[in-house]
């Protein structure tokens, strides 16, 4: 673990230039919650924290990276956002049940996180993923096809949920296009 740390606190070291939002949140920002709790992740520089945070979410931001973390936590300051960081390794056993409105997981893929990222969320709650595709026709993101989503992966990971939104655009190769090469869902945890 201490491996992957260093890596990503050096990546983070040197690019603390924040990226897009997600685009499972920017294209369907309209079904997306403005109140509540929302747990971002692997949340790396904090994009996707500071959307939620702004749309009137409580946020909790986690990620291995403390570099990562604490630039976020000091924009959130600045910004009067409520955005609650933690360095963390994420596993399964981190994630405390029906806790969430929303839970975000953007471009890292840990196949044994899904059945615990369903009971952390809360009843009605959302799950949102979006990550790289093993079929991407784009050099971007990973190449390891431990990292990258198999066609129709992303249903698997929210069995008894209803699909809100789904979209793929694994042969896109625009690489202007926030989406290229990558997979989104958005689901709704049944209530009861």
């Amino acid at each position: 673990m201490n491996k992957v740390r260093d890596k990503w606190n050096r990546i983070y070291s040197k690019n603390r230039l924040p990226g897009l939002p997600a685009a499972v949140l920017t294209d369907n920002d309209n079904i997306l919650p403005t109140k509540g709790i929302a747990l971002d992740l692997a949340c790396g520089l904090g994009t996707n924290s500071l959307f939620l945070a702004t749309r009137g979410l409580e946020v909790h931001a986690w990620d291995i990276s403390k570099v990562a973390v604490n630039d976020l936590a000091g924009q959130a300051g600045s910004l009067g956002l409520n955005i609650q960081t933690r360095v963390v390794n994420i596993t399964a056993a981190v994630l405390p049940a029906e806790s969430y409105d929303l839970v975000l997981t953007s471009h890292y893929l840990d196949r044994s996180l899904p059945p615990a990222i369903l009971d952390a969320t809360r009843p009605g709650g959302l799950i949102c993923y979006q990550t790289f595709t093993a079929e991407k026709q784009i050099n971007k993101g990973p190449s390891n096809p431990e990292f990258l989503l198999q066609p129709n992966e992303l249903q698997s990971f929210v069995p008894d949920c209803e699909i809100l939104a789904f979209k793929d655009e694994s042969h896109n190769v625009n690489r202007d296009d926030p989406l290229a090469g990558r997979a989104f869902i958005i689901a709704r945890k049944p209530i009861g």
